[in-house]
């Protein structure tokens, strides 16, 4: 591939350790109205946004209201968890963007959360420096594995599709980035990486500081 130019990061599960907090609250969640709700339900949509969560949801259940209760109780339920105390960030983050920044190298996030939260989240981890923009689920019409998201964040950036790279986490991520014709490099979270992942990213790593030896290369 080309020189590097841009990076785009995904956030959840890729810079901050999130994932099971979003889980452990959806369960706390659709635990205290009486929901049906598992993990192997959320590991599905792991990637996406939360509309197509909530769209799945609708589709698992009969009972609307109860369905339109957990939307609105677990909004709530997940923003205060998140905002509760500093998020864990992912071995190797700021080692990773002091690199970045270092070389020039231009940055973007783009993540399924809505823009306003990831913005504070970025925010409240003292990160905003680094990133010369975002990109939220709620700015695109379809989610990861759609390539919208990275194609909006590659235009926020001065690289072509050759000289960016994509850091993902999801194999949905993996797949939005490839179908956008961007390298991607995936440091697998939650999910092991499957055949399909491996054939579709570019490298798959163990964490964010084998990215630096990676982009030296």
């Amino acid at each position: 591939m080309s020189r590097v130019k841009a990076v785009i990061f995904d956030m959840d599960g890729l810079m901050f350790d999130t994932e099971t907090i979003y889980y452990q609250s959806n369960q706390a969640t659709a635990d205290s109205i009486g929901l049906p709700f598992n993990y192997a339900f959320y590991e599905k949509y792991i990637g996406t946004s939360e509309k197509d969560f909530f769209n799945a949801l609708h589709n698992e259940h009969h009972d609307e209201k109860l369905v339109q209760l957990f939307i609105e109780k677990s909004k709530i339920d997940i923003e205060t968890a998140l905002l509760a105390k500093p998020l864990p960030q992912k071995k190797g983050l700021r080692a990773l963007l002091d690199y970045l920044k270092e070389k020039e190298i231009e940055m973007v996030v783009a993540s399924s959360t809505e823009h306003r939260l990831v913005e504070t989240l970025i925010q409240n981890a003292d990160l905003s420096h680094y990133f010369s923009g975002i990109v939220g689920g709620d700015e695109v019409e379809n989610s990861k594995p759609d390539p919208a998201i990275f194609l909006k964040a590659l235009s926020k950036t001065k690289a072509e599709k050759a000289e960016a790279l994509v850091l993902e986490d999801s194999l949905n991520g993996v797949r939005a980035a490839h179908a956008a014709g961007i390298p991607v490099i995936m440091v697998p979270d939650l999910l092991n990486p499957d055949g399909e992942a491996q054939e579709k990213a570019t490298a798959v790593l163990e964490d964010l500081t084998e990215v630096i030896s990676y982009i030296k290369k």
